[in-house]
């Protein structure tokens, strides 16, 4: 019976820094973080239910068993949501990209992009919000007949997207086949896209279209 009081008496000081730790992790605004609050709080709740298996407190022991399962099922059921978010947020990224810079329909541009959405390129300017958005949409289509987005690599972290697309189109003198790459990087927010950046291989595409000349050796 000493040894028993003895685990509860040093037992339940780990089981408090552990349930700390735990409440610490769970009111994260960061999801990942939340998720391992979540292992952490049934960490502690077993640890609770076996000490309190040792001194006969059935009463405590069901009631951290509860509570253990409570958490177990909140990690999963926040992993699913994270992995459907994730994906849909893949898909509205995808069709973006297919609708509005392919398909050139800026008629739905508001399904994709939010009211207050922000471009920060170096070139060439995005304009202001939706309207701005739509206008280079229809330009680069002007300048490029035929335009149209591939995507190469899509890679998912938190609320940003990171995409690597091959971008073609047509010569407007010529008709000679034109592609070059795009490194952009998009914030989703409620579903939408609010922001986007990124990098234009610029260089590729004005050598293609003539207007700038690599020097003779």
């Amino acid at each position: 019976m000493e040894d028993y009081f003895f685990v509860l008496q040093y037992g339940q000081w780990l089981i408090l820094v552990i349930s700390i730790l735990a409440l610490y992790l769970v009111s994260s605004v960061h999801h990942k973080t939340r998720l391992k609050g979540y292992l952490v709080t049934a960490l502690s709740r077993f640890s609770g239910a076996i000490i309190f298996l040792f001194v006969d407190l059935f009463a405590f022991v069901i009631a951290n068993l509860i509570q253990t399962y409570i958490a177990i099922n909140g990690y999963f059921k926040n992993k699913s949501i994270e992995q459907e978010t994730s994906k849909n947020s893949e898909d509205i990224v995808r069709e973006a990209m297919q609708v509005i810079w392919t398909d050139g329909d800026i008629s739905r541009v508001g399904e994709f992009y939010a009211d207050n959405f922000k471009a920060d390129y170096p070139f060439p300017d995005w304009g202001e919000g939706l309207e701005g958005l739509s206008a280079l949409a229809l330009k680069v289509r002007e300048d490029l007949p035929g335009y149209r987005e591939d995507i190469e690599e899509l890679l998912i972290s938190g609320n940003e997207i990171i995409v690597v697309l091959q971008i073609s189109g047509y010569h407007p003198s010529t008709n000679e086949k034109i592609d070059f790459r795009d490194v952009t990087i998009l914030t989703l927010e409620n579903e939408k896209i609010i922001k986007q950046r990124g990098l234009t291989d610029l260089f590729s595409l004005y050598l293609k279209l003539g207007l700038i000349e690599l020097p003779q050796s």
